[in-house]
């Protein structure tokens, strides 16, 4: 189903390189919206400049997202820094979830769900132990 099924201490391993990350999207996207806005103005070589410039920002944004997605995690929301990890509660699996601002990850919601749904980390608090391993599960990074 995943690529990677994270622990809790994986997901916190990760977090400094997902926050620079999503910072150099947030500053890449920043830049593409003020190319776009500048767009109608100018002419010529200077529009064909400016066409360029926004090109490579889209890529920047499109390689970064790629870059994400090979970490083996889910960027759900870029504005609120919403991160998702797929993990192993009890035998379900469950979506980690992080809010950049969050010092570690601390919740996780049920695949159908979200953020709306999302329930703190608590190891017993359903009875069952957290991320228990199964035989022979690949758990590529761990």
């Amino acid at each position: 189903m995943f690529a990677r099924i994270f622990t809790k201490e994986e997901a916190d391993a990760l977090l400094p390189e997902l926050r620079r990350v999503l910072s150099q999207m947030r500053q890449a996207r920043k830049e593409l919206s003020e190319v776009q806005a500048r767009l109608p103005e100018p002419r010529g070589l200077e529009r064909r400049a400016l066409e360029e410039e926004a090109r490579f920002l889209l890529g920047s944004l499109e390689a970064d997202a790629r870059y994400l997605a090979s970490l083996g995690v889910f960027l759900k929301d870029l504005d609120q820094g919403l991160v998702d990890f797929p993990a192993r509660i009890g035998g379900e699996v469950v979506f980690l979830c992080w809010r950049e601002g969050e010092p570690e990850v601390a919740h996780y919601h049920p695949l159908s769900g979200g953020f709306a749904q999302r329930r703190p980390l608590k190891e017993g608090a359903s009875g069952l132990p957290l991320f228990p391993s199964r035989p022979g599960e690949r758990r590529p990074g761990a």
